[in-house]
């Protein structure tokens, strides 16, 4: 008689398959599950490289503001870095404004400032350069001006007179400066939240300008907190919270929090 498989044999073997075809039946949602939301995860992650990337690249590239005194002495420094819309429940901040050394323009205020709006007389020599209209500067040019007190005012390049070395700014200062205040080109940014059409919020850098620039979309939320050492703001804590493109439940994963703690160069 030829060998076979017993009745046994064979309930055995079928049991088998049965639980071993229900343990795939089970696992294979939460595989399909992982798959879809695999490519929504990699975004996240993009996003928050480039927010880290964006705001971290422009806190350590914040420009050394400083005048010199009549003695010859570094004044007070001027604030490249300022926190703003500050929150009266947590103490942080909703929004960034970040100051940086933009191109060669460079000089010093030869004669007082005769008002807020009056136009700004450049001293020929060190530290202006022979490049642009005057000093490196040309009209439209983002100046940032800093007087020995550490007061600063942003503002961009209305006129040029070339042959009297003299700058119009396109709006009213502060106030006027003195003799000695130190002129950079700069460009100064502010990034904040901004909502959408959709409601949703984007990550968007603002330029002196008034050109608002989209950066990273879907950012949840977006907070500033500051540390100070002797008056000096010397580090910028940053919350950052990003939330899934997707609207669809199985492809959204969690939302991803990063926290940051980024140490100035040039403490303001």
């Amino acid at each position: 008689m030829r060998d076979g498989f017993s009745l046994v044999e064979l309930l055995v073997a079928l049991a088998v398959c049965a639980l071993l075809s229900g343990a795939i039946a089970a696992v294979t949602p939460q595989a399909r599950a992982a798959f879809e939301a695999t490519p929504e995860v990699l975004d996240l992650q993009q996003r928050e490289r480039t927010v880290a990337d964006v705001l971290t690249r422009a806190l350590r590239s914040a420009a050394l503001l400083v005048a010199t005194r009549d003695d010859g002495s570094q004044g007070e420094r001027g604030a490249a870095v300022t926190l703003l819309g500050p929150d009266e429940e947590d103490g942080r901040f909703q929004a960034i404004q970040v100051i940086t050394i933009a191109g060669p323009g460079r000089g010093v205020l030869d004669v007082a400032q005769a008002g807020p709006s009056g136009s700004l007389q450049l001293k020929a020599g060190t530290p202006c350069p022979s490049s642009g209209d005057s000093c490196g500067f040309a009209k439209g040019t983002a100046v940032a001006m800093v007087d020995a007190d550490g007061r600063v005012d942003v503002f961009t390049v209305g006129a040029v007179n070339k042959g009297t070395h003299t700058l119009s700014p396109s709006r009213a200062l502060s106030g006027s400066y003195p003799a000695g205040a130190a002129l950079f080109e700069v460009t100064a940014n502010t990034y904040y939240l901004e909502e959408q059409v959709d409601t949703s919020l984007t990550l968007v850098r603002e330029t002196a300008a008034g050109a608002v620039q989209p950066m990273v979309d879907f950012v949840e939320a977006l907070s500033f907190g500051e540390w100070r050492s002797s008056g000096q703001l010397t580090r910028v804590d940053i919350t950052v919270r990003l939330t899934a493109r997707s609207a669809v439940p199985s492809r959204r994963g969690p939302d991803r929090i990063r926290q940051m703690s980024i140490t100035l160069r040039n403490p303001s």
